[in-house]
């Protein structure tokens, strides 16, 4: 593979470059470079080009959960739409290099789109690949498993452990953005800071507890009465969207719409790029409250991808869902969850660190008590946020879920 120009994105030039090949992680450390060039040197062939191939990942060559690299023959991407779940690849680092690329790409356009990307692939596809005690890791980061996947101490090549620690310790560098006149909240994370504009120093706070909840109490304290705008990025899930492109959508269209407020009251903005903007003369102690719809989503994928035909996926928030053995009677392979099921969210601190549960309403098929037939019996079942799964033994996940029963298999 080494031979194989496309293995190492050389096929042709960077700028030519219209569709991503060959080792995913490699392919993200050079598309963040290139991103960062064409940011410097204002280059339109590198943009044009970041922005075609960037479509190609997200479009076509990602999972739910912001993971890519499908394959493990090359730990990289294959065809379009090849998306296997128990054996998918989607290497840990792939995901944090989806960190890094899509933070270039929203310095470089202003667009909240790629944000809302990186959030999807740091919150599931990259935070999956630390366990909840902070020393065991996973490398490939698969969307099912029938109990053959478990975390490891240590790597032989160990690029993962190394590459998912800096990234949680760097967290800080993706929360806010600025320009002279600007300052941008593109994370909802519990933080200080203080941003320096033109006019002004500007101390930022936030007080929140997402992705739990949606109430979040961002405050604006200036050293001086300045002017200036604050962008607040309008997660695409609430608005009716889990990620740009058409590969994956939600069951039930619309969303409860987000409420912002200024000091208490409701205040004029406007929709750009993905942002809520409040331009105006701020003074100290200003606090603009946002409240998201945290409503639990049912998603599906488009007929292009065959693993999810007739399936289902759960999210809530930024936050994808996993079906789990621990929380289902020790199976999870054996659960179906009809489009009109309720779902409810429920906050389990004594679960998993503290974790909000999904439960619902499902179809379970299970052998009858002589072992000569199967039974379907309607049950409660739980799912889990995806990043925490694999934290109490091996058993039995899965994301996708399927809708309808189409065949039957008992083990």
């Amino acid at each position: 593979q080494w031979k194989n120009p496309d293995y190492s994105q050389d096929g042709v030039p960077v700028k030519e470059q219209k569709e991503t090949t060959g080792h995913a992680v490699r392919a993200m450390y050079l598309y963040t470079g290139a991103a960062d060039v064409a940011a410097a040197k204002n280059d339109l062939g590198y943009m044009n080009s970041m922005k075609t191939v960037w479509e190609d990942v997200v479009y076509r060559n990602m999972y739910i959960t912001g993971g890519i690299g499908s394959s493990g023959s090359n730990e990289g991407f294959s065809a379009d739409y090849d998306l296997p779940n128990e054996n998918a690849y989607c290497e840990t680092c792939a995901s944090v290099g989806m960190v890094f690329w899509n933070q270039r790409m929203n310095l470089l356009t202003g667009e909240s789109k790629y944000v809302d990307v990186l959030e999807r692939s740091l919150y599931n596809g990259a935070l999956d690949g630390l366990s909840l005690s902070g020393d065991r890791f996973f490398y490939g980061n698969p969307l099912a498993s029938s109990g053959k996947h478990s975390r490891s101490e240590w790597f032989g090549t160990a690029c993962c452990p190394s590459n998912i620690s800096r990234l949680i310790a760097s967290l800080g560098n993706y929360v806010y953005a600025k320009s002279n006149d600007a300052v941008w909240v593109n994370l909802f994370v519990g933080s200080n800071t203080t941003i320096s504009l033109k006019n002004a120093k500007v101390l930022i706070r936030q007080e929140t507890n997402y992705p739990w909840d949606g109430n979040n109490a961002i405050h604006v304290s200036p050293d001086r009465k300045t002017k200036f705008k604050v962008n607040i990025r309008i997660p695409g899930w609430a608005q009716g969207k889990p990620v740009p492109g058409e590969t994956y959508k939600y069951v039930e269209e619309g969303s409860t719409p987000f409420q912002l407020k200024l000091n208490g009251k409701e205040v004029p903005f406007v929709l750009n790029n993905g942002y809520a903007v409040i331009e105006r003369v701020w003074n100290k102690n200003d606090v603009i409250n946002l409240v998201l719809p945290m409503e639990v989503k049912k998603v599906v994928s488009s007929d292009n991808v065959k693993e999810n035909a007739g399936k289902v996926a759960l999210e809530r928030g930024p936050l994808v869902y996993c079906f789990e053995h621990a929380d289902n009677k020790g199976k999870a392979m054996n659960n179906i969850l009809p489009d009109n099921a309720k779902a409810t969210a429920n906050f389990r601190q004594d679960l998993l660190g503290g974790v909000t549960t999904i439960e619902c309403e499902a179809a379970v098929v299970r052998p009858s008590g002589d072992g000569s037939s199967v039974e379907t019996v309607r049950e409660s079942i739980t799912a889990i946020p995806y990043f925490s799964w694999a934290n109490r033994g091996n058993g039995e996940m899965q994301v996708w879920v399927p809708r309808k029963a189409v065949s039957v298999l008992v083990k």
